[in-house]
C-alpha cells in the first residue's frame, strides 16, 4: 500500500508493509531507491543536511508487529527493532537485564528524540551510540534475510564479517543475554563483582556522532581478577569495534598498573578511529584508551 507523504511536494513513495518478509520483499525488488523507515528521525536530518539522498521509496515500518514490544525469550531479553529508545528506558525488563544499554540510550539525542527514535534506527545507522553498548553487552540481532529469520552477533554485523551484513537486511529484534549484568555467563564460586561503563565524548547537537564512545561489562573477583571482559570503542564514521586485543590481555589478569599501561598502548593500537575534519585519528585513538583504563583504574582503586 502507498501513501503520500504530507508536507513534501512530490514526494517518494511511502509504502506501508504488515509483515517483516513484505517489507524485506519491498526493499530487495525496489532496490537502491528503496530504504526502512521507522522513527526516522536521523534520517529525516541525513536527508534535510544532504548527508544522504533521500530515497524514492520509503518503506515504513510502523504497522509491522513482529519488530514491536519487549519480552524474555529463553535467556534473552528480545526488544523489537520499532520500540523508541525512551520505552526501552522505561522497560522494567531492560532495567534489570540491560543496565549498559540505559546508560548508553540516556547519552543519545535529547528526550524529545528519544520519544521519536527506535532503537533498530540507531543500530541501522552503524555508528549509533547504542551501538558501543550493545557490543559490549555481547548482544544479537534477529534479522529478516533471504525469506528467513537469522541471527547475527552485532559485532559480525555492524562490521560486516564473513558476510553478516546485507544491504537489504531487515532488523527485527535486539537478542541482549539475560542474568549476570548482561554477562551471558554463569556465576563463579569465587566472590565476583559485575561492573559496566559507557563514556561518550564529543559535540552535543542530536544527530552528530560523538568523538569518542567506549563501553565495557565484566566481573571482577575480590582479589582483582578481570573475568568476561568486554570492550568496545566506536566514534565519528569509523565503525565500532570490539577490542578483542586488549579483552584477551585482561581476561583472567590481575588488575595493576602495569597492565593498566600494557592495556592503554593495545587499545592504541588495535582500535581503527575515523579520521575528519572534527578530530584526527590519533586523538581517537588516545582518548578511547584513556577513557578506558581510566574506568578499570577505578576498579583497582576501589
Amino acid at each position: 500500500m502507498a501513501i503520500e507523504m504530507a508536507g513534501v511536494p512530490e514526494g517518494p513513495e511511502v509504502l506501508e508493509p504488515t509483515t517483516a518478509e513484505e517489507a524485506w520483499r519491498l526493499k530487495r525488488s525496489l532496490g537502491a531507491g528503496a530504504g526502512y523507515v521507522s522513527g526516522g528521525t536521523l534520517l529525516r536530518t541525513q536527508w534535510e543536511n544532504g548527508v544522504k539522498p533521500m530515497p524514492r521509496h520509503m518503506i515504513s515500518l510502523e504497522k509491522v508487529s513482529e519488530l514491536t514490544g519487549i519480552l524474555m525469550t529463553g535467556s534473552h531479553v528480545s526488544i523489537g527493532a520499532s520500540v523508541k529508545l525512551n520505552e526501552c528506558r522505561a522497560h522494567p525488563l531492560i532495567m534489570r537485564h540491560g543496565e549498559l544499554l540505559l546508560k548508553a540510550i540516556g547519552e543519545i539525542a535529547a528526550p524529545s528524540i528519544r520519544h521519536l527514535a527506535t532503537i533498530g534506527g540507531n543500530i541501522s545507522s552503524l555508528t549509533g551510540d547504542a551501538v558501543p553498548a550493545l557490543m559490549a553487552m555481547n548482544a544479537s540481532l534477529l534479522l529478516f534475510r533471504e525469506k528467513a529469520w537469522r541471527t547475527e552477533s552485532i559485532v559480525d554485523w555492524i562490521q560486516g564479517r564473513n558476510g553478516a551484513r546485507d544491504s537489504d537486511d531487515l532488523i527485527g529484534r535486539v537478542l541482549l543475554p539475560a542474568g549476570n549484568n548482561g554477562s551471558g555467563s554463569p556465576p563463579s564460586a569465587v566472590a565476583e563483582e559485575p561492573f559496566s561503563f559507557y563514556e561518550k565524548v564529543g559535540r552535543r547537537e542530536a544527530f552528530t556522532p560523538s568523538l569518542v564512545t567506549v563501553a565495557g561489562q565484566g566481573r571482577l573477583s575480590e582479589d582483582g581478577v578481570v573475568q568476561d571482559i568486554r570492550l568496545s570503542a566506536g566514534g565519528g564514521t569509523a565503525l565500532p569495534e570490539r577490542l578483542t586485543e586488549a579483552e584477551r590481555e585482561l581476561g583472567g589478569a590481575r588488575l595493576s598498573e602495569g597492565l593498566l599501561a600494557a592495556i592503554h598502548e593495545t587499545i592504541r593500537h588495535q582500535y581503527k578511529a575515523a579520521e575528519d575534519v572534527f578530530a584526527g585519528s590519533g586523538y581517537r585513538k588516545e582518548a578511547s584508551a584513556n577513557l578506558i583504563t581510566s574506568q578499570l583504574w577505578k576498579r583497582l582503586k576501589s
